[in-house]
């Protein structure tokens, strides 16, 4: 049987409930992106970010939610041009915890957490498969990678993006889904939030 799992705000004021708590890939990433969107809720009383954060992709499939008053969808940036700029990140406006992270080529599939910040219930004991968008990674920014996994600059080349879903883990986590949800995907939610916040952030720009 299948365990439920729970995302909850680090304050408490707000969570989802996961049809299915397991974990179905992990990878840590360099891009500014990600580094911009943790330092922005840091900035504002969540955790701080580590130079490298882990993050994990979980199946999205929310039956419960909780607290939806105090959850706000936020994008970086209106019309960025760049494919990780269409992230949209849904935070708890308390503590500014990250409660998930849509992006429309996860195609309602999964979505992006990170446990950091957050507390994520579900299933995290998998590997990590990659290091991926290591383009916006540097010395100045914390250490090198060390684990030996396959490691990717950038999925803007055609030839990079084949050899990431050449790995098993990743192609089995973003193929078609083949059962029904049980309840509503993350995008879901993020329509129920009403409108999107663009925060405007200069992209690149360090927050701390």
């Amino acid at each position: 049987m299948v365990a439920t799992a729970v995302i909850e705000c680090t304050c408490g004021k707000c969570s989802i409930t996961l049809a299915d708590g397991k974990a179905k890939l992990k990878f840590q990433c360099g891009c500014e992106d990600c580094r911009q969107a943790l330092q922005y809720g840091h900035a504002r009383g969540g955790v701080k970010p580590d130079p490298l954060p882990e993050l994990y992709y979980m199946a999205s499939d929310i039956i419960e939610v909780r607290g939806k008053e105090f959850m706000k969808a936020f994008q970086l940036r209106d019309e960025d041009p760049d494919i990780l700029g269409m992230s949209t990140r849904i935070y708890c406006t308390e503590c500014y915890s990250i409660i998930g992270i849509d992006h429309p080529i996860y195609e309602d599939n999964v979505f992006l957490n990170f446990p950091k910040h957050c507390a994520n219930g579900g299933d995290l004991s998998l590997p990590l498969t990659a290091y991926i968008n290591m383009i916006d990674y540097t010395e100045e920014i914390g250490p090198l990678p060390t684990e030996d996994v396959p490691l990717f600059t950038t999925g803007r080349f055609q030839q990079e993006l084949d050899r990431i879903f050449d790995i098993p883990a990743v192609a089995n986590t973003f193929k078609p889904r083949e059962t029904p949800l049980e309840g509503i995907a993350l995008s879901r939610l993020i329509q129920d939030l009403g409108s999107v916040t663009v925060i405007g952030l200069e992209k690149g720009k360090e927050l701390i």
